[in-house]
């Protein structure tokens, strides 16, 4: 570990794996690398949301067949999160870190030129499914790279990859949609992208070696022979699956504004889509900036579980608030409520993650991986409810019905972190 940290910087890429903890500027570059990849996965899911009013006018269908195609890919998620995410502990981060960006990158070249909207939905599908395995090796690779302390901090960076993806959709949907109308365009920005982050990856990007991983908490003894089957512990607790239910409402609201609020903001308040673009890249602008304040007084306070429920109770609030605006509501007006909505809103994140992988690692920290893939199997069955569900929702009783209900799942999300591991006040200090 001492020649490690007294190595050169590039002297890391020598091995296939890191046999130290990588401290200073290496484990911030590594981070930052992690930090990238996810990014630019997250983009590529969300890109099609910016521009999902072009392609239901270019292929004549409606907002009900497209949550069909979400739903399904929400199906093939769930599925990718099972089978991925055991490679993720058994084979380690790095190739999933590394083979979903490129293959994106090829699907978004494959969307660019499809024909019709059945090829179009094909590759949506086949898109969740390597985004799914990219998921729980994100989670677990950053868990690798820091201690105990500092935890939600580490997640803050994690929340900075989804915000910075989602602001990435929509910052470059409203600065090239007036100049390159439609949806296609999107995607061949996406293809770019895709293919220099997959090469950036690939070159740069190291594992941790599976003794140093096992290290970090010491949670269980050195000398386990088989860490793999060490992990297998963590499907045996009913804690960890209750608390992992808690990314079914999160990711209910979550999806809501990075799958439908351009659309919702389009159809129910009149912006055209690159102005509503613009409003909706106000949410993800503050919520990058709240994830860090957050992950901040989460680390200094020890309080995970207090952190998360106040953002879930006011991001609820301020989604109830949205639903009673009236339809000619002004833009200016739109984008403080979005804004306010993504200060909250960046409460819940990283603070929950810090939560999960504190309670996860005090069952074994071999299982990491594992854990995470828990929750990315059982985030699409808010994609279920929510992709089947609003087209009919809004059909019958309207947009505003809609957002009522993401913000009764965020006091779900309160309500659930209690079965995490962690106090939910600060510890007294005693006197001298």
């Amino acid at each position: 570990m001492h020649d490690g940290a007294k190595a050169p910087f590039w002297h890391y890429l020598r091995a296939k794996e890191i046999g130290h903890l990588p401290t200073g500027k290496l484990r911030w570059w590594l981070l930052g690398l992690i930090v990238l990849g996810w990014a630019v996965e997250q983009y590529e899911g969300l890109k099609t949301g910016t521009v999902l009013v072009y392609i239901l006018d270019d292929f004549d269908k409606t907002l009900t067949q497209w949550g069909y195609v979400a739903a399904m890919a929400g199906v093939v998620y769930a599925i990718g999160a099972q089978l991925l995410s055991r490679a993720a502990d058994r084979f380690g981060r790095r190739p999933l870190l590394v083979w979903p960006v490129f293959f994106y990158a090829v699907i978004s070249v494959c969307g660019a030129l499809a024909p019709t909207f059945y090829t179009l939905a094909a590759l949506a599908m086949a898109g969740s499914f390597f985004m799914a395995g990219m998921n729980p090796a994100v989670h677990a690779a950053s868990r690798d790279l820091t201690p105990q302390m500092g935890r939600a901090m580490v997640y803050a960076w994690v929340s900075l990859a989804f915000t910075v993806g989602a602001l990435m959709a929509t910052v470059i949907a409203a600065n090239t949609l007036p100049h390159f109308p439609g949806w296609r365009p999107q995607y061949w920005i996406g293809a770019g992208l895709g293919l220099a982050t997959a090469v950036m990856l690939f070159l740069f990007y190291r594992d941790l070696a599976p003794s140093i991983r096992g290290s970090v908490t010491g949670a269980i003894p050195a000398d386990v022979a088989d860490h793999y089957d060490a992990g297998r512990l963590i499907y045996r607790s009913p804690r960890l699956w209750v608390l992992s239910g808690t990314i079914v409402f999160w990711s209910l609201t979550y999806v809501t504004v990075s799958g439908y609020v351009p659309t919702y903001l389009t159809r129910h308040h009149g912006l055209d889509p690159a102005r509503a673009a613009t409003v909706t890249s106000f949410f993800w602008i503050v919520f990058t900036m709240s994830v860090f304040l957050s992950g901040w007084l989460s680390d200094r306070l020890r309080v995970r579980k207090t952190v998360t429920a106040f953002g879930a109770i006011t991001t609820g609030v301020c989604f109830l608030i949205g639903s009673s605006l009236p339809v000619d509501t002004p833009e200016t007006t739109l984008m403080v409520l979005w804004s306010l909505t993504g200060f909250f809103a960046g409460f819940i994140y990283p603070s929950w993650c810090a939560l999960y992988s504190e309670t996860a690692e005090a069952i074994s920290p071999h299982g990491v991986g594992r854990a995470f893939g828990i929750t990315a199997t059982l985030s699409p069955i808010a994609g279920l409810f929510l992709n089947l569900g609003l087209p009919r929702v809004i059909e019958n009783y309207g947009w505003s019905t809609w957002m009522m209900c993401a913000g009764f799942c965020c006091i779900g999300v309160a309500v659930l972190v209690s079965a995490g591991k962690g106090p939910w006040w600060p510890p007294k200090t005693t006197a001298a």
